[in-house]
């Protein structure tokens, strides 16, 4: 494309050079000749004119216009002729006109060619501008060279009117406006060759080669009509010209017809296929779920961690995987289903009766997907809603006059799906019917690893009672209605509170207690659990500044605060802990920021953070350790101090050796690395000795105390200052 361009202004320069010996030579011309009706042109002036001409139009013939389809050279070829025509029709009569008013002459004849040579460069400019369909010349550049085809008529205008003064030059007077509109061409390249996609005519541009014939036959309409008037007749040249122009414009019409019946079938196939994985689209999926009468199975199936791999391996590798999911679909579908893509990276699973495909989703597993040569494993979550169907006249659930490809269902980078069965095809059943299968996908996408989850009213009353939390929330922030307790970090084997874990309580007004299951997650979703998570710091400083004022600066080792997964990505987080510590003046490292596994596993923003967070000096801590994505190459790359142990691995202490390994293995690893290590859900006191024998010093759970209000924290301090007294 590059090198056309300067092919293109190469020519056109050299064109513009002529253009200025042939102003030079009739400089000559005006001095060494006389004047006799014309103005002074010599023989090697017109030459010059003419060589510039054909230039100029030879640079602009060469210009690529895009577009090589047989319809589209067709149409090319047609509106050249047209022009060619119509061209023919007004030389005619511009002929007639110019000997009349200037006698026939050598000079008179080959300045009169010269003249129309110049008006044809105009008219294949334009032609270039309207037939082209990509051009490496913006637009505004070929509309600025358009009117130097003006220049000829224009000029013998001139002539007519300043003949009564010789000494001023007609032919002369129109070369300052070549000049201009070749440097306004030029400084138009200059500007859009820094704009994107300026360069690129797109299919519109196309469009509007439709206004070559209407244009021409209009202008031969009222030459004609002028023709006929003054002379009471038409001459063999105007009824043969027009005849011709009639049928060249009828032949290209036909071609754009059939041209835009393509482009209407075109524009059809991709309103209803995706255009990057060639399933099909939102639309078909819909109308092919209201056209359905039998029973039918609805999937809405979501790509699990989608984003993640779009992130880290780029967007080349989320469409490869978006496409071979795409096929894994297609192939192990039944026939008679339609499978879309219903944007981003969900797709849309409509099969004939109500065959339960999840099993078939979840052995997809097992096989990876080649995304452009990146070997993906993916799991998949699955949502169900079944109702009762009752059958009507067989139509595949397939809308009418739109048949059904091949289709199928499997695992793709890890997967969420809703299913629903409707019995009916009206239309606000099938809607219905894609709401249920939505509210089922939402409830799958809730979880993580492999799951199943049937439709049923009971979870519409969830997501009801979501969204009214979801609404409540923020008015109870403002409110004042949420409150921290603190449950104590004890040291083993005597039970002394070594510090604090802060946990948040939502008590609405009315009394009642909204669990942190339930508002938690709704934080996260909305995006509120920053600003929550911004108090809950404060908070927490504001409370851990009055415990070291009050029972000294070694009466806690250290306050944690739980730090979500969301939180992790803004990257304002790491200034909003600064803050609360400056603000309360809390030494940074009494401040434990702990943080699950699976939110730093996956690298990127979010462990980016918690370095940031590292080098303010605040304690780092992986809670719940060994249930989510456990790596142990994860304690070398995040910077944590401490490794919370999970309940489930305590539940297994005093029993068999193979219970207690992970608890003796943990606790080995965090030894050798510097790391101290603090039990959860500690419930009895043989769990606390065995805990001790095994080398374990911090622990946490009811055995030792409930969470507590502030004041109780400030009784067990107390406590441990009378002990150690």
């Amino acid at each position: 494309m590059d090198n056309d361009l300067r092919t293109f202004w190469a020519r056109l320069s050299v064109a513009m050079g002529v253009v200025l010996v042939a102003a030079i030579s009739q400089t000559v011309d005006v001095s060494t000749m006389p004047y006799t009706g014309l103005p002074p042109v010599g023989p090697r002036t017109l030459t010059c004119y003419v060589i510039a001409t054909i230039l100029g139009s030879t640079a602009l013939l060469r210009l690529p216009g895009g577009g090589s389809s047989w319809r589209q050279l067709t149409t090319a070829v047609l509106d050249v002729a047209v022009v060619a025509v119509t061209g023919a029709i007004a030389a005619s009569e511009y002929l007639g006109w110019f000997v009349h008013s200037f006698k026939l002459s050598a000079s008179a004849w080959w300045l009169s060619v010269a003249i129309m040579a110049i008006a044809g460069v105009g008219a294949v400019v334009i032609v270039k501008i309207m037939a082209a369909r990509r051009s490496p010349v913006p637009r505004a550049a070929l509309w600025w060279l358009a009117p130097i085809g003006l220049a000829g008529p224009l000029s013998t205008v001139l002539m007519t009117m300043l003949e009564p003064w010789p000494h001023l030059n007609g032919s002369a007077a129109v070369l300052p406006f070549v000049g201009l509109f070749g440097v306004l061409a030029a400084r138009a390249q200059q500007r859009g060759a820094g704009t994107p996609g300026a360069r690129v005519l797109d299919l519109s541009s196309y469009r509007r080669g439709t206004a070559i014939p209407l244009v021409a036959t209009g202008l031969v309409s009222v030459l004609v009509a002028t023709v006929f008037l003054r002379t009471g007749h038409l001459g063999a040249v105007q009824v043969t010209g027009t005849t011709c122009l009639l049928l060249l414009v009828v032949a290209r019409q036909t071609v754009t017809l059939a041209e835009n019946g393509t482009l209407l079938d075109t524009v059809a196939h991709q309103a209803m296929h995706d255009e990057l994985t060639g399933l099909h689209s939102r639309r078909y999926f819909t109308a092919a779920l209201t056209e359905a009468t039998d029973t039918h199975t609805v999937l809405l199936i979501d790509l699990k961690d989608f984003r993640a791999v779009n992130d880290g391996l780029g967007p080349a590798v989320g469409d490869a995987l978006l496409i071979a999911y795409g096929r894994r679909l297609r192939a192990l579908a039944g026939e008679g289903a339609v499978v879309a893509r219903l944007g981003g990276d969900e797709f849309g699973l409509l099969v004939p009766g109500a065959a339960d495909l999840s099993s078939r989703v979840l052995a997809a597993n097992a096989e990876p997907l080649d995304a452009a040569g990146h070997e993906v494993l993916v799991e998949v979550s699955i949502g169900i809603a079944t109702s009762a169907g009752t059958a009507g006249p067989s139509r595949g659930g397939v809308p009418a006059g739109v048949g059904l490809p091949g289709a199928g269902i499997s695992a793709g980078s890890g997967l969420l799906a809703g299913v629903a069965l409707h019995p009916t095809g009206c239309g606000r059943g099938s809607a219905y019917l894609y709401r249920q299968a939505e509210i089922a996908l939402r409830e799958a996408a809730s979880g993580a690893g492999d799951r199943v989850v049937r439709y049923d009213a009971s979870l519409e009353q969830r997501l009801s009672q979501r969204a009214t939390i979801a609404a409540d929330l923020r008015r109870a922030l403002g409110a004042g209605e949420f409150h921290l307790l603190y449950q104590p970090i004890v040291r083993l084997p005597h039970g002394t509170v070594a510090g604090v874990e802060s946990l948040i309580r939502w008590t609405p007004a009315d009394g009642r207690t909204v669990s942190p299951a339930d508002f938690i997650p709704v934080a996260e979703d909305t995006g509120l659990i920053v600003e929550l998570g911004a108090w809950i710091i404060d908070t927490v400083c504001a409370q851990a500044a009055q415990w070291l004022r009050r029972h000294g600066q070694d009466a806690l080792r250290s306050i944690a605060v739980n730090v979500s997964a969301r939180q992790l990505l803004d990257p304002n987080l790491p200034e909003v802990v600064a803050s609360a510590l400056a603000r309360h003046g809390v030494p940074a490292n009494r401040l434990t920021i702990e943080i699950t596994e699976t939110a730093v596993f996956a690298g990127g923003r979010a462990l980016t953070t918690v370095q940031a967070l590292s080098q303010l000096g605040v304690n780092l801590a992986l809670d719940d350790f060994g249930t989510g994505h456990s790596s142990l190459g994860l304690l070398r790359t995040c910077p944590v101090n401490a490794i919370k142990v999970d309940k489930s691995f305590v539940d297994g202490l005093g029993g068999t050796p193979q219970q207690e390994a992970i608890a003796i293995a943990v606790h080995g690893i965090a030894e050798r690395m510097g790391l101290y290590t603090v039990a959860e859900g500690v419930e009895t006191a043989a769990q606390a000795r065995r805990l001790h024998e095994l080398g374990y010093r911090h622990a946490q759970g009811f055995h030792f105390a409930p969470p507590l209000p502030a004041a109780g924290i400030d009784a067990l301090l107390e406590e441990n200052s009378r002990l150690a007294a």
